[in-house]
């Protein structure tokens, strides 16, 4: 096995992780599922319902955006492009989408005129970590052709995910053991 193959199993492994923090979390919230799905400001009248909300909106956007970047990585690289522009294609576009996450989870949090999370403010800035970590290994691969941080990079990649994956499963832990101190 290839480390591409591995780090490509990683990937689809965390993928799957995410979806079912996702589904575990609206198991918890199942009472106020579309409020949560259509909902607004409204429907926010505690603090416990904005960190909910703010909450959903970091773990939807993470499963839709692993996903939907997933999809892309894979559509990029089948284009038919020489390797040097391949590889700036692709962290590129990888960095747009760390950029359109970003900017998802801001807006969706203006949008419902939601208070951010400590969920939400650790999402941004793990994007933030990516989307740095996109554009140095555009310029050190892409452009210079070196070699030298695509470990560090693989690395950092890893980390983000599973930093992510950490902190949107915070609310269905803690929702999971509320429910045990109940019953």
């Amino acid at each position: 096995m290839t480390a591409n193959e591995i780090f490509s199993y990683l990937g689809s492994v965390v993928i799957a992780l995410e979806f079912a923090a996702l589904a575990t979390f609206l198991y918890f919230s199942y009472q106020k599922a579309s409020q949560l799905f259509f909902g607004g400001k409204k429907d926010i009248s505690s603090d416990a319902d904005a960190l909910l909300h703010s909450c959903f909106i970091v773990a939807i956007s993470v499963a839709v955006f692993h996903f939907t970047t997933s999809t892309i990585r894979d559509l990029v690289l089948g284009l038919q492009l020489e390797k040097s522009d391949l590889r700036q294609v692709f962290y590129f576009v990888m960095f747009l989408m760390e950029l359109a996450f970003i900017s998802c989870v801001f807006a969706l949090h203006k949008l419902r005129d939601c208070e951010f999370s400590g969920v939400a403010r650790i999402a941004m800035l793990l994007g933030l970590v990516m989307c740095m970590n996109q554009m140095i290994q555009y310029y050190s691969h892409g452009m210079q052709g070196s070699d030298l941080y695509n470990l560090y990079y693989r690395a950092v990649i890893i980390f983000v995910n599973i930093s992510t994956l950490l902190a949107i499963s915070v609310y269905p832990v803690f929702s999971l053991r509320r429910l045990k101190k109940q019953y």
